[in-house]
């Protein structure tokens, strides 16, 4: 790094920019101005007058540009953040809805009243349209990422979801919670 550069100015004002905008232009009107047609010293002072407040003008103007533009990507990374941190403020209070869903579904195993599933569907088609979706594991091979082994049972093949002891949840696309399950194992006949 050259440390004999000067640090560059900041801009403290919009009228910086426009003064120098205003001086720039008021430069070469009066250069246009100049009554004599041959290069004479007024001409001559003028001219870089002029090109030295262009030049200045053009500094100010990328500043005022680049500045902008770093508060736009400011307004964007705070309007990102704000996002993010509802999405996680809804997946903290789904998680603990959770545990009212799974005490209405064992509750419908013993109680066989039709207000009660349709209570249950109610708040599934809430928790749905907020995000939330199962994950679908009974019937399919034990995947270790979205599901969590309980218990093994003897089975015809090897680890095939027989049971799912709690479903298990995804929330707009991110896994919130695993399902706990049994899997099969295929037992060998020794003889």
């Amino acid at each position: 790094m050259d440390k004999t550069k000067k640090p560059e100015e900041k801009i403290t004002d919009k009228t910086d920019v426009k003064a120098s905008f205003a001086k720039a232009t008021a430069a070469k009107e009066e250069k246009e101005e100049c009554s004599c047609k041959e290069d004479c010293e007024c001409c001559k002072k003028e001219c870089l007058k002029c090109d030295e407040m262009s030049k200045l003008g053009e500094k100010y103007k990328t500043k005022y540009v680049r500045a902008i533009a770093d508060y736009q990507n400011y307004e964007r990374r705070v309007q990102d953040q704000h996002i993010e941190w509802t999405k996680n403020a809804n997946k903290n209070v789904i998680i603990k809805l959770l545990a009212f869903l799974d005490d209405l579904e064992r509750a419908e195993l013993f109680i066989t009243d039709p207000n009660l599933a349709h209570v249950k569907e109610s708040f599934s088609k809430l928790l749905k349209n907020e995000g939330l979706e199962e994950i679908e594991v009974l019937g399919k091979p034990y995947d270790p990422h979205s599901a969590e082994v309980i218990d093994m049972k003897e089975g015809k093949e090897d680890n095939i979801v027989l049971a799912v002891l709690r479903k298990g949840y995804t929330y707009n696309g991110q896994l919130l919670r695993v399902a706990q399950v049994t899997v099969s194992k295929k037992i060998e006949n020794k003889l």
